[in-house]
């Protein structure tokens, strides 16, 4: 039997706007990790690999900052994340990896971790609205911290970041699923 992935796709992008902030997160980050790795980098093979390549994307980076700059809205959750992360940046939880080497990818689009040198800027911070590399790194993070269990339902700053990290993920999704 093949599977039809714009079905699925779109199945959980139509899920995630059903339920609470942490399920919507959930339903909306796989829906986008499926669009991803079955539909736009087919080639990669792990989340990572295609969470770099979406960082080197220019036509989604451009389309989806563009509708940032146009959406007072989606502007708005932006602030609200870049404030909690100055007061505290996010840490990047993984069972795989050490957390030094998982925060090495803050502030990269390369295809492996980046050193943080000079004026490269800060792991766990999204610097200013135009910070796709850090945007990007910002869902994956709290995807990681969720599954990986670094995030509880009742923390204020949780709900916060998955509430947030849904709304700014979701204009994205539909940017992806309207490009074909």
């Amino acid at each position: 039997m093949t599977l039809n992935y714009d079905k699925l796709i779109t199945s959980w992008h139509d899920k995630a706007c059903n339920e609470e902030y942490f399920s919507k997160f959930v339903f909306e980050y796989l829906a986008f990790i499926a669009y991803l790795k079955k539909k736009k980098f087919t080639e990669e093979n792990s989340d990572r690999d295609v969470i770099q390549k979406l960082k080197q994307d220019d036509t989604v980076k451009e389309k989806y900052l563009g509708e940032v700059k146009n959406s007072l809205q989606i502007s708005e959750w932006w602030r609200e994340i870049m404030n909690e992360l100055d007061r505290d940046s996010l840490v990047n939880v993984s069972r795989d990896h050490e957390c030094a080497e998982v925060n090495k990818w803050w502030n990269c689009s390369s295809s492996g971790p980046c050193e943080l040198v000079g004026g490269s800027g800060i792991a766990g911070k999204i610097n200013d609205l135009n910070d796709w590399v850090n945007m990007v790194e910002f869902w994956y993070s709290v995807r990681n911290n969720f599954f990986h269990g670094g995030k509880n339902p009742n923390d204020a700053r949780d709900q916060l970041l998955v509430e947030n990290g849904y709304k700014t993920l979701r204009p994205l999704v539909e940017i992806l699923i309207s490009s074909e």
